[in-house]
C-alpha cells in the first residue's frame, strides 16, 4: 500500500474478508501464474503480499526447491503469514518487511513478480516497476491485476441509490491520491523499463445474489461504507437507503452486481 496504511485496517474481521476476496480470485490468478510460466524452483515476489494468502499459494507452486518473498509493510499482516508459514512447514518463504518503494533486490535476482491492487496506491507506480524490473533476470516476468475501470460497477437493473456509493467510493480514491484505473497506464510505464506487454486482458464479472462475488463486493461496502461517512463523503441518509440494496432479496432476487473491471497483465523482460 505505498507509504500509508492499509486502505480497510488489518483487525481480525478485515484478515478474514481479505481471505474470502482471496478465494474469489484465486482460480483467475492460477490461470494467470500458469500463462506466465511460473514454474517449480523459481525465486518469485509477492509484492504487497497482504497477510499472505497469495504467498501461500505460490509456495506451492515454487515448492521446495523455489523461493516466495514476501513484501508488506503491515506488521501485523506478516506476522500472520509467518505463523502460517510455520505451521505449514513452508520454509520456501521469506518474510520481507517494508514498502515497496524501499524494496532493494539484487538485479537479475528473481523469475517472476505478482502483485495484486498495489500499483493503484504507489505514489510512483513508475519507479518501483522499474525497481522490480531491474531485479528481474532476463525473459522473466511481472504479473499483475490491477483495476481498468472501477466505476464500471453497478446493479443490473441500474440503481441509481446504489450509483451514489460508488461515486462516493470514488471521491475517497481521489481523495486519498489513488490512481484506481492504473491499468490504463501500466502498458506505457512498462515500455519505458524495458519491459513488452506479453498479454492484457479486460476482466469483468458478475455476480448474482448470494454468489462468491456478490458476497465479496458486499463485505467490501459494508466495511468500507462507514468510514466514508466518518469522512464526510456519504451521508448517513445514504448509508441508511444504500445498506439493504447489498443484501441478497430472497430466492426471486434476480438482480446482478457487475464488479470493478480489473485487468491481468503479464510484462515479459527480454532475454
Amino acid at each position: 500500500m505505498g507509504t500509508k496504511d492499509y486502505v480497510l485496517g488489518t483487525q481480525t474481521d478485515e484478515l478474514e474478508r481479505l481471505e474470502f476476496q482471496h478465494k474469489v480470485w484465486s482460480e483467475q490468478a492460477f490461470a494467470l501464474w500458469q500463462r506466465a510460466g511460473l514454474r517449480e524452483g523459481q525465486v518469485v515476489l509477492d509484492l504487497g503480499c497482504g497477510p499472505g494468502f497469495t504467498a501461500l499459494e505460490l509456495a506451492s507452486v515454487v515448492g521446495g526447491a523455489g523461493r516466495v518473498i514476501a513484501r508488506d509493510q503491515s506488521s501485523a499482516f506478516l506476522a500472520f503469514l509467518a505463523a502460517e508459514s510455520e505451521r505449514r512447514g513452508l520454509r520456501q518463504i521469506e518474510i520481507s518487511a517494508g514498502t515497496a518503494e524501499t524494496l532493494e533486490l539484487p538485479h537479475g535476482s528473481l523469475d517472476a513478480v505478482y502483485s495484486r491492487w498495489l500499483f493503484c496506491w504507489l505514489a510512483n507506480p513508475g519507479l518501483v516497476l522499474q525497481r522490480v524490473a531491474k531485479a528481474l533476470r532476463p525473459g522473466g516476468v511481472i504479473v499483475l491485476q490491477e483495476y481498468l475501470d472501477w466505476a464500471a460497477m453497478k446493479h443490473v437493473p441500474r440503481d441509481p441509490t446504489y450509483d451514489k456509493l460508488v461515486a462516493a467510493c470514488m471521491r475517497s480514491w481521489i481523495d486519498a491520491k489513488a490512481r484506481i484505473d492504473i491499468a490504463d497506464e501500466l502498458p506505457a510505464l512498462a515500455a519505458q523499463c524495458g519491459l513488452t506487454v506479453e498479454y492484457f486482458k479486460p476482466i469483468a464479472r458478475v455476480g448474482s445474489p448470494g454468489s462468491m462475488v456478490w458476497r465479496w463486493l458486499q463485505g467490501f461496502y459494508e466495511t468500507y461504507l462507514p468510514k466514508l461517512v466518518e469522512r464526510g463523503l456519504l451521508k448517513e441518509t445514504e448509508l441508511r437507503d444504500g445498506l439493504p440494496l447489498l443484501r441478497p432479496r430472497g430466492a426471486h432476487d434476480d438482480r446482478l452486481w457487475v464488479a470493478p473491471t480489473m485487468a491481468d497483465i503479464v510484462l515479459r523482460k527480454p532475454q
